[in-house]
């Protein structure tokens, strides 16, 4: 994507940015943050090599319960999942979304509107995140906890300007608007440093996971008991949780 100072300022609220980042440094180490990175280019290692062009016609469900482990909103869907749709539609649907002739609207589309038993937020989680970790290059992440499309919430919005739009008559549409907005946080985040967590947009995978930790925490302390904001995950485990690489093997 092509952009310059105008666009990004136009959509980067750099200043709120930089304001989570450093409420997320008070609450994690810089070590932790880019342990996550890490562990999101091995996730991506993992979606990348089960999913690529030479493997996926051979893809197993053993695999496919694998990759639906490390998505955070369905981990524990699979065999629903698998049971709901059987295995060789699923199959034919994810090799369409990443591969097929479409272009990449209508195959976003194609893919969240045939999964059975999955909610909306569910279906895109499941589409971006096939998408974004076995071609992390080419594709970027969105989820219900980036932007909810329904709700007007999402850690998105709070670290871009008023006005920037990122609906859209489709999930297809959305999904290419939030990437474009994605691409310029990116390139300020990596430029001024709150992406510096991982390597390309997995910096600001983990940033934009910060920000929603940071939120979280603060609507849970104005409307929740300090004894029940006890039992709330710290910054690290949540960040992991979200992006689906909490308690994963690094060996």
């Amino acid at each position: 994507m092509l952009y310059d100072e105008v666009n990004i300022r136009e959509v980067v609220d750099s200043e709120a940015a930089m304001e989570f980042m450093k409420e997320a440094s008070k609450l994690a180490t810089s070590n932790e943050l880019d342990g996550i990175g890490f562990r999101l280019e091995k996730k991506s290692k993992l979606f990348s090599e089960l999913l690529s062009e030479d493997h996926i016609s051979d893809l197993t469900e053993d695999e496919f319960r694998q990759l639906v482990g490390s998505i955070f909103s369905i981990k524990r869907k699979a065999n629903r999942i698998i049971k709901a749709n059987s295995f060789k539609s699923l199959h034919q649907s994810i090799s369409d979304l990443l591969y097929g002739k479409d272009d990449l609207e209508k195959r976003f589309n194609k893919f969240t509107e045939s999964i059975e038993k999955l909610d909306g937020p569910m279906c895109v989680n499941f589409a971006s995140e096939l998408l974004h970790y076995s071609n992390p290059k080419k594709y970027w992440l969105w989820t219900n906890w980036i932007w909810d499309s329904k709700t007007g919430t999402g850690s998105l919005p709070l670290i871009v300007q008023e006005g920037v739009d990122l609906t859209g008559q489709s999930n297809g549409e959305i999904y290419t608007k939030v990437g474009q907005s994605m691409a310029l946080v990116n390139a300020v985040g990596h430029s001024i440093g709150f992406s510096g967590s991982g390597k390309g947009l997995f910096g600001t995978d983990v940033f934009l996971a910060c920000v929603y930790a940071v939120y979280m925490y603060t609507v849970f302390r104005v409307k929740l008991s300090q004894e029940f904001n006890r039992i709330l995950p710290e910054l690290s485990e949540l960040t992991q949780r979200v992006l689906g690489v909490y308690k994963m093997e690094m060996n």
